[in-house]
């Protein structure tokens, strides 16, 4: 099969949308505006990072939809739109093919997001499958600049032990994203991709370098991470702070908030830490030590010397 004929065969296997103007099969597609802004993000997966050869290839497509609409979710946005990339192995089986592009359209479908476009290749390898996600506001933007001095910090799930096989089963909270950005006392949010800790640190930066103490006995600690610890209590709480690729939200917001109950649903009301003025992280043992925090996490090295194109 050729590229033309795969394309073709595309823009029957996504279908359409009544706002979708210009769909598969042209040099680009043309929708109309659903809201008052667009929220746009792109994110990749690539074999062997972010899931290995023995993988389904129906979860790794719906791992790729659902990292990007995850982000969305961070903003407090609506999905709409994806466009889809593949970079396929030569060679690369069309049962194998068929199955991934049926995890992606699934994991659209559930969101109430269309595949409009996009584009396909081959290569000596990996597989690198890549997502451009578009949705809109019916508000106000999340993001990860607002949070301030006392603020508590909340998790919408449990964390670690994402190897397990939650990170290719997750499934993205566009609902409570939205939730959240109608809320005026929540001031800060962001998805919990690289880990607690890193991720944390990164919206304490962007807030202008704030600090964070953490409680040990109230961080979600999933039951994967507390298995794969064997018992060792120690080690599920370091899984939970640093393991990754969680995809919860993370947010903070005016602790008044939590006054008689407030607006919050009560699985989300314990909050996990407090905003410090003083830069760095902390870990809050039940007997009142406090241990300081490295801002462990995954990152993707870059060399030392580059620079972006100019």
């Amino acid at each position: 099969m050729d590229e033309r004929t795969f394309t073709r065969g595309l823009a029957r296997f996504f279908g359409g949308h009544r706002d979708l103007l210009v769909g598969i099969g042209d040099d680009a597609a043309v929708v109309a505006p659903r809201g008052r802004a667009s929220v746009l993000c792109c994110d990749p997966v690539v074999e062997g990072v972010h899931f290995d050869r023995t993988a389904a290839p129906a979860l790794v497509g719906r791992k790729v939809v659902n990292r990007n609409l995850a982000d969305l979710a961070a903003m407090g946005a609506t999905a709409d739109w994806l466009l889809l990339s593949l970079v396929l192995p030569r060679g690369y089986p069309a049962a194998k093919r068929q199955a991934l592009l049926r995890g992606v359209r699934a994991a659209a479908k559930a969101a109430g997001a269309v595949v409009v476009g996009g584009d396909v290749a081959t290569s000596p390898g990996p597989l690198v499958v890549t997502v451009t996600a578009v949705g809109h506001l019916t508000g106000r933007a999340l993001t990860r600049d607002g949070a301030k001095v006392g603020d508590t910090l909340h998790v919408s799930g449990p964390l670690g032990g994402s190897l397990a096989g939650h990170h290719l089963r997750f499934r993205p909270p566009l609902p409570l994203g939205q939730w959240l950005a109608r809320q005026r006392a929540v001031h800060a949010a962001m998805d919990v991709s690289d880990g607690l800790l890193l991720d944390l640190a990164t919206l304490l930066t962007a807030s202008g370098g704030l600090g964070a103490e953490l409680f040990a006995d109230a961080i979600p600690v999933s039951a994967a991470a507390k298995q794969r610890a064997g018992g060792d209590r120690q080690s599920a709480l370091q899984a939970a702070l640093g393991d990754g690729e969680d995809h919860e939200l993370l947010w903070t917001q005016a602790p008044r908030a939590l006054a008689a109950g407030g607006p919050l649903p009560a699985r989300f009301r314990r909050p996990i830490g407090r905003v410090l003025a003083e830069p760095g992280l902390w870990l809050v043992h039940g007997d009142g030590r406090r241990t300081p925090l490295a801002p462990l996490g995954y990152r993707h090295e870059l060399a030392a010397q580059s620079r972006p194109a100019r």
